[in-house]
């Protein structure tokens, strides 16, 4: 089956997370993705655990083998001048090149993207910036939490009476790969119609602003939002929070499309069929008691029980899931969502696949590089270095 991104050169200038889940992506469509790393170092990220058998190896960082299946390693230190010559004969072949440095300072080593799309008209250019490329905040420094507050995430996450608080993972982080991946495809089609290549700007906080949807946005039509903790706005019985312990874990209560009756019914709890709880507004005026009856039948249940038994009734209840319940889910089976990968230096694991399915162009998910695993392939093979030139270059700390 052929991949969308098949015959596609992309050049990998970033680190962490942003970045390298942009070019994650395009790797799984059968892009050949090379990844320029720091010489010794690597990316940053080589460096943050958890690592496999906590062994803190920059070849096991557990971060790193995740953002960078499907691509190739070639270590260049692009702050030395002997490294650029290099750098833009890459670029020259490449249909993308993605780059997650501080706005300015490639133009600062003569390779902004002016520079880039001279030698190469049809390049794309993909910039992944914290605050984008201009404006008073563009200079400033950023990370996850940084991210999630400055785009108002933050400020409608917790609960009403406490303090705002982050939400969990680097979400903020995947919002800008996602982001940075559809607006290079669309500068990718623009190229394909008209032949011209075009510096794409994104912004990891306004990716994360169009993400506030209604709840957030309200607030530009003078509705300021209220934080509701983990209740789901217009749930049927929005409990502590909307979670409820169970006697293996912990279940997440939305709102019931089937409706209260179908709630007590899976209960089999008469006492909830007194009228006072009929309806939302009496329920929550008896909010205390009724929890109390709730909570106590839920803790006599497993937590799949629940969620199955719901879900037949056509309510939205869900369980929390641990990464065992995850791995074992039967949907995510189903869908073949986890592969298993073999690394030379982590060894074997499952690893998450991409997240949709195309019927007419396949995935490719392979094991990260080794750092500078590729540098003979890409310099030699690729560019036609003499191998006593990379053997010099690798003496001087180039690559």
């Amino acid at each position: 089956m052929p991949h969308a991104l098949e015959g596609f050169l992309v050049v990998d200038l970033t680190e962490r997370v942003a970045g390298p889940y942009c070019t994650k992506l395009m790797a799984l469509q059968g892009a050949d993705v090379v990844k320029v790393e720091p010489p010794g170092t690597g990316d940053a990220m080589r460096a943050m655990g958890p690592f496999v058998g906590d062994d803190p190896n920059p070849e096991k960082s557990v971060p790193f083998l995740y953002l960078n299946t499907g691509k190739k390693s070639v270590t260049l230190d692009v702050g030395q001048a002997s490294a650029r010559s290099l750098l833009l004969e890459l670029a020259r072949r490449a249909d993308v090149l993605v780059e997650s440095y501080a706005p300015g300072y490639l133009a600062s080593l003569g390779l902004g993207a002016d520079t880039l799309l001279k030698a190469n008209p049809r390049l794309v250019v993909c910039s992944i910036t914290h605050f984008g490329q201009d404006g008073p905040y563009s200079g400033y420094k950023g990370e996850e939490i940084v991210d999630q507050a400055i785009s108002g995430h933050v400020g409608i996450t917790g609960e009403p009476d406490r303090e705002p608080i982050k939400m969990g993972g680097n979400l903020g982080q995947y919002a800008g790969g996602q982001a940075a991946f559809a607006s290079t495809l669309i500068a990718l089609y623009h190229v394909a119609l008209t032949g011209e290549g075009q510096h794409v700007d994104n912004s990891i906080t306004e990716a994360n602003v169009d993400l506030l949807d209604s709840w957030g946005i309200n607030s530009l039509f003078g509705d300021v939002p209220t934080r509701l903790g983990n209740a789901a706005p217009g749930a049927v019985l929005r409990g502590r929070g909307g979670l409820y312990e169970t006697a293996d874990g912990y279940i997440a209560l939305g709102q019931m499309p089937g409706g209260w009756d179908a709630f007590v019914d899976m209960t089999g709890i008469e006492e909830l069929r007194d009228p006072k709880y009929a309806d939302p507004g009496s329920r929550s005026e008896h909010r205390d008691e009724l929890e109390a009856i709730v909570g106590a039948w839920v803790r006599q249940n497993g937590k799949l029980d629940i969620y199955n038994a719901s879900q037949q009734r056509r309510n939205a209840i869900g369980y929390v899931a641990t990464p065992q319940d995850m791995l074992t889910s039967p949907q995510l089976e189903h869908r073949r969502f986890f592969e298993e990968i073999d690394h030379p230096a982590a060894g074997s694991a499952r690893y998450p696949g991409p997240p949709y399915r195309l019927t007419a162009s396949g995935e490719t998910l392979t094991r990260a590089p080794l750092l500078g695993e590729h540098n003979a392939q890409v310099y030699c093979d690729m560019l036609g270095l003499e191998r006593a030139e990379l053997v010099r270059l690798r003496q001087l700390g180039v690559v």
